[in-house]
């Protein structure tokens, strides 16, 4: 029965595809937006680093939320601001291949269109910036220095990946974005405006995962301090908060990384003056100005480790990670003046992924190192 439910399914996607195909047309062809005098293309510089901002004129975006977005021109998907994600040596880091693999190739553009007056913004990035804290940092919000700093003045609507979470609303509303001005890529995966408008990854610069996630720009977090910094100290109770943090991740939605004896971990570091706190149920305000005023911060390798860049010079970071996760939030805790160690453990078990596996602390290990 399975089997014929699955042929069913494929079926269906086969005569929706046709149908769109048929209606918005064929996507066959790749286009250089340099060639084209309907799209402009301007180069910056910030740290040393250049960066391109697209202004796509009577285009349309497709993106499948995940990995796949494609900006369409004439029906043709356009070279440099489209991307299309795939895995790296087999494992779950991600490079952008050639857009010619971009799933619209294959499958065109199969959800009706909504048109838009006017320019509209994209900051998609990929899967990432749907849900992940770090990513929405680091990967999303810092596109709007990359196109400030090109001097384009205005846009009528910004396309982000999502607006679910709650940290998605409290940084836009600190950055003044209207409501009205925001759209969501999980709502309308399908675009066309007068002009469409997208900017090159902020650090994504050498489309390797293993070195390009190691190496976020300094402008990246000094742009995130000059936004977000001074208003949340002015708008927080700094006083309330402890200077010695563990962050428990008891709100992890991933099975995929985990402290076997995370019990006996929590109750070791809280009987030694440490204040154990589940990140997502603070605001984001005060996550801000918890980081600035903490002295000592350990937690398992994760998102939450982004808040380190509002941490005061030499503030000491703890990370417990499994042996495989790398050194992005090693290098920056060193790239933002802070005391870094690690508690690197092998996994017990492993989920064929680079960051991941379940893990046991030694607790004499974590002892020595707080």
């Amino acid at each position: 029965m399975s089997l014929i439910k699955k042929k069913l399914v494929n079926y269906y996607k086969y005569i929706v595809r046709y149908l769109f195909k048929m209606f918005y047309g064929s996507i066959n062809l790749v286009l250089d937006p340099e060639m084209n005098e309907d799209i402009e293309v301007k180069k910056i510089s910030l740290d040393n680093n250049e960066y391109k901002i697209f202004y796509c004129k009577k285009s349309r975006l497709y993106t499948d939320t995940i990995h796949d977005t494609a900006i369409i021109k004439d029906n043709k998907i356009l070279n440099g601001p489209s991307f299309q994600y795939r895995k790296f040596n087999n494992n779950t880091n991600l490079f952008n291949d050639d857009c010619k693999k971009n799933s619209v190739i294959s499958i065109g553009t199969p959800r009706f269109k909504k048109n838009f007056k006017g320019s509209v913004l994209s900051l998609l990035t990929g899967g990432g910036g749907n849900f992940n804290y770090w990513h929405w940092l680091f990967d999303v919000l810092p596109r709007l220095h990359i196109l400030k700093n090109s001097n384009t003045k205005s846009y009528d609507k910004i396309l982000f990946p999502n607006l679910e979470k709650q940290f998605q609303y409290e940084t836009l509303d600190l950055l003044e974005i209207e409501q009205k001005k925001r759209l969501s890529s999980r709502k309308i995966r399908h675009i066309s405006a007068d002009q469409i408008i997208a900017t090159s990854h902020p650090y994504n610069l050498l489309n390797n995962p293993l070195k390009d996630s190691l190496n976020i720009p300094k402008w990246i977090y000094d742009y995130l301090k000059e936004k977000y910094l001074q208003k949340s100290l002015l708008k927080s109770n700094i006083k309330k908060f402890p200077k010695k943090i563990f962050i428990n991740r008891k709100d992890g939605t991933s099975s995929m990384r985990f402290i076997i004896n995370s019990d006996d971990v929590e109750d070791f570091l809280v009987k030694n003056g440490f204040s154990s706190l589940t990140l997502s149920k603070i605001k984001f305000i005060d996550q801000v100005a918890l980081f600035f005023n903490a002295e000592q911060i350990i937690g398992l390798h994760g998102a939450g480790f982004a808040n380190i860049i509002f941490c005061k010079p030499l503030t000491k970071i703890v990370e417990i990670k499994p042996s495989n996760a790398g050194d992005a939030i090693k290098n920056l805790a060193i790239n933002n003046k802070l005391t870094y160690n690690d508690i690197s453990c092998i996994p017990k078990a492993t989920n064929n992924s680079s960051q991941n596996g379940d893990i046991e602390v030694n607790l004499e290990t974590l002892r020595n190192n707080i």
